[in-house]
């Protein structure tokens, strides 16, 4: 039956099928109770089906999840070496928006220095919001979204997981997402085996993993004990015992004798006669000191025969020492002739004493001149 309104049209809907006697209407709306009750006990599997309660007769039955499906965030470890694939970057810390992580980067217990695994990883379930971003941004692939929900639990305090609750195997992770970890496997056993060869000790194993890391500190005590043993083996017959140490002197006394070879190896060597040649600063003391005394005497009378000059037998020394030593080097000069620097660099002399007998030498002829004058 349809009404016409001002608004449109109404349609009105009459529910009663005939006169109903008494107590009919009373049985029709119990069957319909009936109806859905009994239908509350069919499985609706199907989206064709309106009627129905269970989809699925949760927990003996489960409906698979999906491979991307994320509820809390676990840690990944090698089945076949025990190693973690965690280095401790950090980077999952530093994203999580809670701020739920918590980590500690192992350390070489000889050098002290990082080592690229983590001695403690913590998360906070309580407080975790499942977003996955730890999972994308890890860089080795070592965290990743676990499928299980059923985390209910009375205690607070057991929500807050440490690493061996977190560790779960490559293989348990294959298991739920098998499509996820082949896009990733390569890159990620590839940067394992990089820090596996950095840990050293038992570091970065899984600590769930007992049974491996007896095995492995075995393994290292038995490689320690047979390294001495074959470097004995293979080690040439010992070497004679070190000479003492030289003290400084000693030192100093053979790196001139060293020099003094090298300098003159391949010299020929200097007859009984060889001049002793001047350093240059005593030559130019020497030719200084001639020439004062031709200056002085310059336009002197000659001194008497009979008035030498008086020496003391040191300066007498000196000065006979100071005439050999320059009719020397006249008779090298005659013989070679090279300059006198070349000839001071030849042979080296007592440069203190050539000089004290040049000064002398020139003090005498000085003295000389001024006698000469005064006569």
């Amino acid at each position: 039956m349809t009404t016409e309104t001002q608004h449109g049209s109404v349609i009105v809907m009459d529910r009663r099928r005939g006169k109903l006697r008494a107590g009919q209407g009373l049985l029709q709306g119990l069957r319909v109770v009936w109806d859905h009750w009994a239908g509350s006990f069919r499985k609706n599997d199907n989206f064709s089906k309106i009627h129905g309660t269970f989809t699925v007769e949760y927990p003996e039955e489960r409906l698979p999840m999906p491979q991307a499906y994320r509820n809390m965030p676990v840690l990944l470890f090698d089945d076949e070496s025990g190693h973690e694939l965690c280095t401790g970057c950090y980077q999952c810390q530093r994203i999580c928006p809670p701020q739920v992580i918590h980590i500690t980067q192992a350390k070489d217990p000889v050098t002290g220095k990082m080592v690229p695994a983590a001695t403690e990883f913590i998360i906070e379930y309580d407080a975790c919001m499942s977003c996955g971003f730890c999972a994308e941004v890890c860089p080795f692939d070592s965290i990743k979204m676990d499928h299980v929900y059923e985390l209910s639990t009375a205690n607070r305090a057991s929500l807050t997981m440490r690493k061996a609750q977190l560790n779960r195997s490559i293989s348990y992770y294959t298991g739920i997402a098998p499509g996820l970890w082949a896009e990733v496997q390569a890159g990620a056993m590839k940067k394992l085996q990089g820090s596996i060869k950095r840990r050293p000790d038992v570091i970065g194993l899984a600590a769930s993993l007992t049974e491996k890391i007896k095995a492995r500190r075995l393994e290292l005590a038995a490689a320690a004990a047979a390294a001495p043993a074959a470097a004995a083996v293979s080690a040439p017959a010992a070497p004679a015992a070190p000479a003492a140490k030289l003290t400084p002197e000693e030192k100093a006394a053979k790196l001139a004798a060293m020099k003094a070879a090298n300098a003159n190896k391949g010299a020929a060597p200097a007859p009984a006669e060889a001049p002793v040649a001047l350093s240059p600063a005593d030559a130019k003391a020497a030719k200084l000191a001639a020439i004062k005394a031709a200056n002085a005497n310059k336009g002197a009378a000659p001194a008497p025969a009979e008035a030498p000059v008086a020496l003391s037998p040191a300066d007498a020394k000196a000065a006979k020492l100071a005439a050999i030593k320059a009719a020397n080097a006249a008779k090298q000069a005659e013989a070679a002739p090279v300059s006198v620097e070349t000839a001071v660099a030849t042979a080296p002399l007592d440069a203190k004493a050539a000089r004290l007998a040049a000064i002398k030498a020139a003090n005498a002829a000085k003295l000389a001149a001024e006698q000469g004058n005064n006569e």
